[in-house]
């Protein structure tokens, strides 16, 4: 799936129509962070197209339901993977495997086998470390030196694909 980033030119209203008109089953929310309309469209119902995830905390008895686009990044800490959200923190279960072959590869990359980074947040890139910003706050994770490659190649086509 292709990343791109449109100027919205048709009202709410407009976009419901459509969706209703050709039987595509969506909420419409306002995203996190940006204010701008976002249409999440249900999985299931839409032959593959992005949708919730319900992610189980490790007490298993919460469960969340989150979308990709909300994950700043995810980190393994204390054999347990945590989903870094701009509102929350959830610890899981899963392993950094499990949300790799879950997230699109094209918006989500690892410059550290620790961690899966959100390519929407990135602010800077070093040899070092990698800081996500997200409005005000900020967070920095740490890159190893056999992933740096393949995360700086990701991050700069995720960039090129955006701006196509």
């Amino acid at each position: 799936m292709l990343s791109k980033v449109y100027k919205q030119t048709k009202t709410k209203a407009e976009i419901s129509e459509i969706l209703d008109a050709n039987g595509i089953q969506y909420s419409a929310t306002t995203c996190a962070g940006c204010n701008a309309l976002c249409i999440l469209l249900d999985k299931e119902q839409n032959n593959g197209y992005e949708a919730a995830i319900n992610v189980k905390s490790c007490d298993k008895d919460t469960i969340y339901r989150i979308y990709p686009h909300e994950i700043l990044y995810i980190a393994i800490e204390n054999r347990r993977s945590v989903l870094y959200l701009p509102d929350k923190k959830i610890e899981t279960t899963y392993s950094i495997q499990h949300w790799a072959n879950l997230l699109d590869e094209k918006v989500f990359a690892q410059p550290h086998y620790s961690y899966l980074v959100n390519l929407n947040y990135v602010d800077e890139v070093t040899k070092d470390f990698v800081k996500i910003k997200y409005g005000d706050e900020t967070h920095s994770v740490y890159t190893s030196s056999r992933k740096i490659a393949a995360f700086k190649k990701a991050f700069l086509n995720f960039y090129k694909n955006k701006q196509e």
